[in-house]
């Protein structure tokens, strides 16, 4: 038996990340899996996990201490809500939620149950890019100047699940279910939140979120940096520059972390395709020794609110035709 039981809200393919890096766990395990499509949560439960097609009943009856929910964006906070009000820690997937005001209120709730709301930014647990953070944060080659992102994604019609395309359920398109990993390096790398933002958003006949963006982005302690997302054609790449005064760090999802100077290029840290799995291992570590209390690293509520506000701000910018200034939230004390 586990001290530390977890139950899992959507068996979709981040749910079985999850699943997968829970396995083998020294003091928790993911003891119960809840989807409505009751045969992909069969797929995914191993022996002795309960499944369940309702997660207020999984709520209420799997004897649960914590919840990692993964669904469709739009539905996190309300089950983030139904989940603290119940006395479950909460483990929920980026985007935290479609609103500012939802994040605000997840966060409340959670404080006032006096349970633990973590946001599963992983890029955080990943040995590449947290090796860049502390190169960054070492000072040995100054402070960042610039940084850039550019991402592809596969945004075609049939090429992920329905939901993704339905404005509602998922809040938006490219921005805020892949740009929103840009958004938070650049915040996390650059050393501020996000407070101005000019962009432009395009889309495709007969879909009904966006598929491509670019964004200039100005951070509060004066860092500019620029997100390109795209779905046309290109090969898959995913990479971060991060300009300083005589060297770029470049974090490169296919190439790992390159060291550019003189023109010349030094691997400093080789990619892996082991790297996702250890990103979400420590990613639960830390989740659940904070849940009980024992000092373990997340990302907070506060944190996974900016990058929301820095993603829709995006939108709003495109919408307006100008830069738009990214507001602090108000929360109630």
């Amino acid at each position: 038996m586990t001290s530390f039981r977890i139950g899992l809200l959507g068996a979709g393919a981040v749910g079985a990340h999850h699943v997968r890096a829970a396995a083998g766990a020294d003091g928790y395990a993911i003891a119960a899996i809840c989807d409505v499509r009751r045969e992909a949560a069969e797929a995914l439960a191993a022996p002795g996990v309960e499944v369940y097609e309702d997660h207020r009943t999984m709520i209420t009856e799997a004897n649960l201490d914590a919840v990692i929910i993964t669904t469709p964006h739009s539905l996190h906070a309300q089950q983030v809500v139904e989940a603290a009000e119940a006395g479950l820690h909460v483990l929920v997937e980026k985007p935290m939620a479609t609103t500012v005001e939802d994040c605000s209120r997840m966060i409340e709730v959670c404080r006032d149950a006096g349970v633990l709301l973590a946001v599963a930014h992983v890029i955080h647990f990943d040995p590449v890019a947290r090796e860049t953070r502390a190169l960054i944060a070492s000072g040995e080659f100054g402070d960042p100047l610039l940084i850039a992102h550019r991402r592809s994604a596969h945004y075609e019609r049939n090429s992920r699940p329905a939901w993704f395309f339905d404005p509602v359920l998922a809040g938006g398109g490219i921005v805020l279910n892949v740009g929103t990993h840009g958004l938070d390096r650049i915040q996390w790398f650059g050393g501020g939140t996000v407070r101005r933002v000019s962009s432009v958003v395009r889309g495709r006949e007969g879909i009904d979120v966006e598929t491509d963006s670019l964004a200039l982005i100005e951070l509060a302690n004066g860092v500019t940096a620029s997100v390109v997302l795209t779905s046309r054609g290109t090969p898959y790449y995913d990479e971060t520059d991060v300009v300083m005064p005589e060297v770029t760090l470049r974090v490169s999802a296919t190439d790992g972390l390159l060291l550019l100077r003189d023109g010349n290029i030094t691997t400093l840290v080789e990619a892996s395709p082991g790297h996702l799995r250890t990103a979400f291992r420590a990613q639960l570590d830390g989740f659940a020794s904070a849940a009980r209390g024992d000092g373990g690293e997340y990302i907070d509520g506060a944190y996974g609110r900016s990058v929301v506000s820095a993603a829709l701000a995006v939108y709003q910018a495109a919408d307006r035709g100008n830069p738009v200034d990214v507001p602090l939230p108000a929360v109630r004390p």
